[in-house]
């Protein structure tokens, strides 16, 4: 995961983990602090494509998208994302997590079902 050392220092106070700026390219350290800041992502925009929106763009201009009457379904929001760049990272990265999703089910020996019928690009945007 890629964090600014501002925010790296954030997540670290925040886990209660002493902050080293050298340690953000130690795997564990790294995903360590950016899961937490993702968790606080999902937690205040409430899909994870609005949490994947505010990682890659900022928090900030998710909080402008999301100003106006809610989106019906989460396909809607992540279409009027106006940054092509951001817009196709949440789209491959839902389309990822369906494929892993499905390829760990066959492997657990789980159905091939997708979640719910719906995809995750399918939820209701909530604010």
């Amino acid at each position: 995961m890629q964090l600014l050392p501002s925010t790296a220092r954030r997540m670290a106070a925040k886990s209660k983990v002493r902050y080293a700026q050298g340690r953000l390219t130690d795997p564990d350290y790294n995903i360590r602090l950016g899961t937490v800041y993702f968790a606080g992502l999902q937690k205040q925009f409430g899909t994870i494509e609005a949490a994947l929106a505010a990682y890659n763009a900022g928090e900030d201009r998710v909080i402008s998208w999301t100003a106006g009457p809610p989106y019906r379904e989460t396909a809607e929001f992540v279409d009027s994302i106006p940054f092509t760049e951001t817009r196709q990272y949440v789209e491959i990265i839902a389309r990822n997590a369906e494929i892993y999703r499905r390829l760990y089910s066959e492997k657990l020996g789980e159905k091939n079902e997708p979640s719910g019928g719906k995809s995750a690009s399918r939820k209701r945007h909530g604010r």
